[in-house]
């Protein structure tokens, strides 16, 4: 690669800098007592819950269903406790080289609209997102490094093994969807990463009851 090829890809990159600071302004509300610091919180710190819930719907749920049922339900569970947020949820979720970039999402309306309005925001992503972690890494971009990033991740798939509970935690819970059928049954197995020193027993148990709830309403 050339130089005059790199200076392009990295042109390409920092004008995509002015859209990432718009997903991530304002800053969010603290999701638990405070925000995970990778600094402190490690994988030891977290635990997993799961839930198994059947899908009755005539499809498969896709995973832009999935997302918008999650941020359903983080606004649900955030106006439960008084803390709904107008801007919106910001949640992490993967680009296709794995690498994660943040979409802002709307928390309420009808099932629908909030799915297709997530899979209008999703795609809007420059270059699918893939771009994120270099453009924030950027020092020619103060203004995208000093912004905090999303508190809350969502994967679609299989779970992925943490090969060190010493690992850095990134996010304050993390969320991975998995769609499979038994007995001809479809179900949506999802499991929850919390990290354990922000949360209450009665905020993750209230979090999965909002879950299941929200889940239902979206079956179609």
């Amino acid at each position: 690669m050339n130089a005059q090829t790199v200076s392009g890809a990295h042109a390409a990159v920092r004008a995509q800098v002015p859209y990432w600071v718009a997903v991530l302004t304002p800053e969010e509300r603290t999701f638990g007592s405070r925000r995970t610091d990778s600094r402190i919180d490690a994988v030891y710190s977290s635990v997993v819950t799961s839930t198994r819930t059947q899908w009755a719907g005539h499809e498969n749920p896709s995973s832009t269903t999935l997302l918008a049922v999650l941020a359903a339900t983080i606004g649900a569970w955030q106006s439960d406790r008084c803390r709904g947020c107008a801007s919106g949820a910001l949640i992490d979720i993967e680009s296709t080289t794995g690498s994660h970039f943040p979409v802002r999402l709307p928390t309420s309306g009808h099932a629908d609209s909030l799915t297709e309005e997530v899979r209008r925001r999703v795609a809007a992503a420059p270059n699918g997102g893939a771009d994120f972690a270099t453009a924030r890494r950027d020092p020619d971009s103060p203004a995208l490094a000093r912004k905090s990033g999303a508190q809350i991740a969502f994967r679609s798939g299989p779970v992925q093994s943490i090969s060190d509970d010493n690992d850095p935690l990134t996010h304050s819970l993390t969320v991975c969807c998995d769609v499979t059928a038994i007995d001809g049954v479809t179900l949506v197995d999802t499991e929850f990463r919390w990290n354990s020193r922000i949360f209450t027993r009665a905020d993750v148990d209230d979090f999965e009851r909002f879950w299941e709830k929200t889940l239902s309403a979206f079956v179609r």
